[in-house]
């Protein structure tokens, strides 16, 4: 049975200290540790509260395409997505408050289909408008690219800020 979506809805996180550093938060039934390394002084029992973000990009970005490749009329047989970012940690390291955190980021989109190529390239056009953590990052001043390769041919770079 398919769930019709609601186009606006509300959901909840919610989160207990444990330390200065560590943190647990709660979404639906699963819980996630939030800390930081040794080295910022926290346990390293988790990742970083900007690791997090970028692997909510990473979800996002699979979840979207492979939503758009059904749409398109498409599938996409095998999907990785490698995420580099650049930080400017000025802000969280107290130095001084700064606009954009996250200067770049860049998501680099591997996938194997036999799909036909417009299709594919509709859902490399339409991904960015629709994976709602791209669209908060580059809402926010961040540059964000993606460079897809499909069939392990790499494909033109699509820069969105």
């Amino acid at each position: 049975m398919k769930i019709k979506e609601k186009p606006i809805w509300n959901f909840k996180t919610k989160a207990a200290a444990q330390s200065s550093t560590r943190s647990v938060a709660s979404s639906r039934t699963f819980d996630t540790i939030i800390d930081e390394p040794i080295e910022r002084g926290g346990t390293n029992e988790g990742p970083m509260p900007v690791e997090l973000v970028m692997a909510g990009l990473a979800g996002c970005t699979h979840v979207i395409a492979n939503k758009l490749a059904a749409h398109h009329g498409t599938s996409f047989d095998a999907m990785d997505i490698d995420i580099l970012t650049t930080m400017d940690s000025r802000g969280t390291r107290l130095i001084e408050p700064i606009d954009i955190p996250f200067p770049k980021v860049t998501i680099n989109i591997a996938v194997e289909t036999s799909g036909p190529e417009e299709a594919i390239n509709r859902v490399m056009m339409d991904l960015r408008h629709h994976c709602a953590v791209s669209k908060m990052l580059q809402q926010s001043g961040t540059e964000v690219v993606e460079k897809w390769t499909v069939n392990g041919i790499a494909q033109p770079v699509f820069e969105m800020s």
